[in-house]
């Protein structure tokens, strides 16, 4: 018989995974805050907040309570449930693509990094990052990224005290917010704010779906966990971008047209703070890009000492050199979008299949599948 209780050890777990796998180094950095909230202002920025946090919140809970459910062998199978073996075929094979380019999204913030900040030639600062993460990929340093690991909750707390600081040091900067923004020109990936709000919950489900599965498989024990579990993961995590926004909003004239934001704030705080965040952040995009790299040589070989993985991971690293010359914010505003239209999609599955058909979990086969041993 299930237990019905609420355990708070179990809210805390589902919530902070999630919070650990959405918290990288493209959000403490500021760009993805700036094209998704800041560019529209004080109140238009909350109100895409308000909507991407009610999504954040549905779609965590959600998806975490089927995979307790349905306790799949292979957790890319529920974009079957959602979608169907056809288009799940095509989605579960979308996202591996899609992580390359946000691999390659990390090495150009790792360049970017260098050259805002430490002055150096951005290219030093990719070399050095595509160095340490297929170094770490195919020696399996697995126990040196989780212990790295432990930096996305420092990076979330960091990243907040910088918006409150920002906050402290210029109040009046938010009151003026919405008339310097007519001033300067900041870019945002869609016109319209609730849009965008929209948009910027939809690019992260589409990486998330197997993650949260494997949540609710091996954490979740009952649907009140699951609930709360997604109300608490999806609500922090929106509570730290909007005071990142406020941070941003309060200095926009000086940030809207840099590539790492929110490091500028931290060296005007103070320069040792700059400093440290700037570690924290290099950090944030090694951690982030390692488990992008694996992902993409896992869908061609699960066996890391095979010939295919290891010339998937050296081929994968070579061609994002190409793709990290980009900048950081180009990058942004390509790959993000993308990844949304493709969350809108499985929006849309998920809410044909839970409340239009109303499918039962024991009517779905997660053998029915369109190649067998994908």
């Amino acid at each position: 018989m299930e237990d019905k209780k609420v355990s708070i050890s179990q809210v805390i777990a589902i919530g902070g995974a999630f919070m650990g796998f959405v918290i990288g180094s493209s959000f403490a950095s500021g760009q993805e805050c700036m094209q998704y909230f800041t560019g529209f202002g004080l109140l238009k920025s909350v109100g895409a907040g308000i909507i991407a946090l009610i999504l954040y919140a549905w779609f965590v809970s959600v998806i975490v309570e089927d995979g307790r459910y349905l306790k799949l062998n292979n957790s890319g199978k529920m974009f079957n449930f959602y979608l169907g073996k056809y288009l799940g075929f095509v989605l579960e094979w979308f996202t591996p693509i899609m992580l390359f380019f946000v691999y390659s999204m990390m090495i150009s913030g790792a360049g970017s990094t260098f050259e805002e900040y430490y002055g150096v030639d951005g290219n030093i600062g990719r070399a050095i990052m595509i160095i340490a993460s297929l170094g770490t990929v195919l020696l399996g340093l697995d126990k040196l990224v989780k212990i790295v690991g432990y930096i996305a909750p420092v990076l979330l707390v960091v990243t907040m005290v910088i918006g409150i600081m920002s906050i402290a040091s210029n109040p009046e900067g938010i009151a003026q917010a919405d008339q310097n923004l007519t001033e300067v020109t900041v870019n945002t990936n869609f016109n319209f704010w609730a849009l965008s709000g929209l948009m910027y919950a939809a690019y992260t489900v589409t990486g998330v779906v197997p993650y949260l599965a494997d949540i609710g498989k091996s954490t979740a024990t009952n649907k009140k966990n699951s609930i709360l579990g997604g109300l608490f993961g999806g609500g922090a995590f929106l509570i730290a971008v909007m005071i990142l926004n406020f941070g941003l909003l309060a200095n926009i004239k000086d940030v809207y047209n840099l590539e790492i934001p929110s490091l500028f704030v931290a060296a005007t705080i103070s320069p040792v703070f700059g400093n440290i965040f700037s570690i924290l952040l290099l950090l944030g995009i090694y951690t982030t890009a390692v488990p992008m790299l694996y992902t993409v040589c896992n869908k061609i070989s699960s066996n890391s000492k095979s010939m295919a993985y290891r010339i998937t991971a050296v081929v994968t690293a070579i061609v994002s050199i190409f793709g990290g010359q980009l900048s950081f914010s180009t990058m942004i505003s390509i790959i993000y979008p993308i990844s949304g239209y493709a969350g809108i999609v499985i929006f849309a599955g998920m809410i044909y299949t839970k409340y239009i058909k109303k499918r039962k979990y024991e009517d779905f086969d997660e053998n029915d599948v369109l190649i067998k041993n994908i």
